[in-house]
């Protein structure tokens, strides 16, 4: 208690002559001291042209486009520089949703604004989503929940926010996503799913040769080993190819018939397109507009492609031939698994005994 009580008489009983000071007081003081120095020591340096903070100063830019000079609005600021780990172009990968007041659904390929930081560009995304194997891409982005983009543009920080908008605004609500940053990278695989068709050329007994699915060995090569099925449900596997005209020949667990199609489903990558084009306020200005807007512009209709129709399907019934066992084996087989052959009169009439039913 006495080395407490004599503390606070140090502290705060001094002399009248020393300088009461509490601990803000001397870290004041003691970053003032350090300022001083500062600038003592630059003043030496004489070579280096620097200025304080809170000076005016007077840059000279040298060739300024004279667009900024006729939008220039001096009750704006500008900002001058940049950051310089955020120069470089790279892929971004976000995680965005469409806000809940923006009244369509985002589509992959149409090119949108990303306002980020002090950053504003146009660039074309392409959706997706993870299922935990791979990337799938979407050609539209969910309506109510959070997917992912593959967007190309500056280095920006992880978990930064952005919002996301179209540089023509159709609707009352301009606002079309928001979301965050989630990582940069140099390469994003993007996969989309694909079903190829092929049809039998020559059938052997559990070989068959297939054609029409590729169209050079080079093709086939790709996909050896990959496994492929009938319409009817027998699955086979790719083995190699059989000339160059893209025919293969595949193994399958069973025989397979002529009017049989065989189906490969396999992902195709997607590559991500690289298209960064900054948005300035006081220049002007160029954007790349989507194929709607391009089409509304020259009133061109939608391309009516037959193949797109959907059609009605017609299956033909395939009919088997009935089963047939030979009489040998049908001789060793127990009674309940033989054929059983019941002769039926049909001359036979009817017996009713109910007379009420005889009328």
């Amino acid at each position: 208690m006495k080395k407490i009580k004599s503390k606070f008489d140090r502290i705060y009983d001094s002399d009248d002559d020393a300088e009461k000071k509490d601990f803000y007081q001397q870290r004041k003081d003691e970053l003032q001291k350090y300022v001083d120095d500062t600038r003592v020591e630059m003043d030496g340096l004489s070579a280096i042209n620097y200025r304080w903070a809170g000076e005016y100063v007077k840059v000279v830019i040298p060739d300024m486009p004279y667009e900024f000079m006729q939008g220039f609005d001096p009750r704006l600021p500008v900002v001058l520089g940049g950051i310089p780990n955020e120069e470089g172009l790279s892929l971004i990968t976000l995680r965005i949703k469409r806000h809940r007041w923006y009244p369509k659904i985002l589509k992959t390929g149409d090119p949108v604004v990303i306002s980020v930081g002090w950053r504003r560009f146009q660039t074309i995304p392409t959706y997706f989503m993870n299922d935990r194997i791979k990337n799938r891409m979407l050609k539209y982005s969910p309506e109510h929940m959070h997917c992912s983009a593959a967007v190309y543009g500056p280095y920006i920080q992880p978990g930064t926010g952005f919002c996301a908008y179209f540089m023509k605004r159709a609707h009352n609500f301009g606002v079309a996503a928001t979301g965050s940053v989630l990582e940069n990278s140099q390469a994003i695989d993007v996969v989309k799913k694909i079903k190829l068709t092929g049809f039998p050329e020559k059938i052997l007994k559990h070989t068959a040769y297939v054609k029409r699915m590729f169209n050079s060995s080079l093709e086939v090569a790709k996909f050896e080993g990959a496994a492929i099925k009938t319409v009817s449900g027998i699955r086979g596997q790719i083995k190699k190819a059989f000339g160059n005209n893209g025919v293969f020949r595949a193994t399958f667990e069973d025989r397979i018939k002529a009017s049989d199609i065989v189906f490969l489903r396999a992902f195709h990558t997607i590559p991500i397109k690289k298209f960064y084009n900054p948005i300035t306020s006081l220049l002007s200005l160029t954007y790349m507009r989507s194929i709607a807007e391009i089409r509304r512009s020259k009133n061109m209709a939608v391309p009516n492609k037959k193949d797109s129709h959907y059609k009605p399907i017609e299956r033909v019934v395939k009919r088997f031939n009935p089963l047939r066992v030979p009489k040998a084996l049908e001789a060793e087989l127990p009674f309940k698994s033989k054929t059983k052959q019941v002769k039926t009169d049909n001359n036979v009439r009817a017996v009713v005994m109910d007379k009420r039913d005889k009328r």
